[in-house]
């Protein structure tokens, strides 16, 4: 995996190289700034990629050194296992010899106490024979007392090593599950890089295209035709570009402005109809607000500013929460605020004068006031549907 990370950075640097090379004179490169940006946040997916990579060697480590110990406990399991086996025949075999040697004594296996005592032949055999049975009776109770402790002894053994094969085993499982989630987030992380690589290119073929006036610039971001082109996507259409993005929003349903339930599809096309918006730029604008097109885990608190209506840099008007809201508000939005546009008009973005050429790039920065929003714009605009100025 580092090896193709590395070849990654080598091929946007080739790129970046040739656009620089091949563009034509005249033409101000919009994408340049841009492709720095994303440059560097491919960078820090590398970088996070790399370490979660680091991370799983780790892990994997981990996992092995636990597999190794989960089997010597179950090999001691075994061990500890047999010994109670054996500790049992022992305690037997003992009983069973100590039968043999009474036997052997007094001529038979099974001896009478008492008979033993009537048929001595004098009062000292009587007495040898008294004092022998009782040292055999201690021995033997020794003796099997002996082998129970030892037999009890095996067996606690035996059930503390399971409990401690148990252990290790619950952590082998949780170990597991950190490296799937590892594995995961490395996956996520090589996704993204591929997907800022496609941006990145994008940017750069942009940045080699020559724009109908024969120069790009924020000038100019999106023609007034493209802009109001309500017509651009039917409803059919704008459901069918949802089910093939990565994002969740073809199949989601909302209340819409009134509260009438109703498919993303359908609020998108009834909004740009409503206004006069087409549905592209409506699509591309939940792209650049909250990445509701390929965010396919999104928060519900993304779904309820989804176009960033109402969500000023020092206030958020909470009338336009919520997503059909969203939609149809942030339409309108987009609509009346080209209103106030004139000729020559110049606006100041981020301590950088600009002269909207058109009143749809002025709406764009009244919506957006930033540059790097409306470049964003721009880019995801190129992205799916083509040249915005075509």
């Amino acid at each position: 995996m580092f090896r193709s990370l590395r070849e990654a950075r080598i091929g946007v640097v080739a790129i970046v190289l040739v656009a620089t090379l091949f563009a034509a004179p005249g033409i101000v490169l919009g994408a340049p700034s841009a492709v720095s940006a994303k440059q560097a946040e491919k960078d820090a997916a590398i970088a996070e990629a790399d370490a979660l990579q680091r991370r799983l060697n780790q892990q994997i480590s981990e996992y092995l050194t636990l597999a190794r110990r989960l089997e010597s406990a179950r090999l001691e399991v075994s061990v500890a296992a047999t010994r109670v086996v054996e500790a049992d025949a022992d305690l037997e075999r003992s009983k069973s010899t100590l039968e043999q040697r009474v036997g052997q004594i007094y001529r038979g296996s099974h001896v009478n106490a008492v008979e033993i005592l009537f048929t001595s032949a004098s009062v000292q055999d009587l007495l040898d024979r008294m004092n022998y049975l009782v040292i055999i009776g201690r021995y033997d109770t020794r003796l099997v007392e002996e082998m129970r402790i030892a037999k009890q002894q095996a067996a606690w053994e035996e059930q503390s090593l399971q409990e401690r094969a148990w252990r290790l085993s619950e952590m082998q499982v949780l170990a597991d599950a950190q490296r799937i989630a590892i594995e995961e987030a490395i996956d996520a992380q090589e996704a993204k890089i591929a997907e800022l690589d496609e941006d990145i290119a994008m940017l750069v073929r942009a940045s080699m295209s020559l724009v109908p006036d024969g120069e790009f610039s924020p000038n100019t971001v999106i023609t007034d035709d493209n802009y109001r082109d309500v017509d651009s996507m039917s409803e059919q259409e704008v459901q069918t570009f949802l089910d093939a993005q990565t994002g969740t929003l073809g199949g989601y349903t909302a209340p819409d402005y009134a509260g009438q339930r109703k498919t993303v599809a359908r609020m998108v096309v009834e909004a740009a109809q409503q206004w006069g918006i087409s549905p592209k730029v409506i699509l591309v604008t939940l792209q650049k607000e909250q990445s509701l097109l390929s965010d396919a885990t999104p928060s519900q608190n993304a779904l309820d500013w989804a176009m960033g209506c109402g969500k000023a840099d020092s206030r958020t008007f909470y009338e336009y929460k919520g997503f059909g809201k969203q939609i149809w508000w942030g339409a309108q939005k987009l609509d009346k605020n080209a209103g106030p546009w004139y000729p020559g008009i110049k606006m100041t973005i981020d301590g950088t004068p600009v002269f909207p050429t058109n009143s749809s790039t002025y709406s764009l920065f009244k919506y957006t006031p930033h540059l790097r929003g409306t470049t964003s714009f721009w880019m995801l605009y190129w992205r799916y549907f083509g040249n915005p100025l075509g």
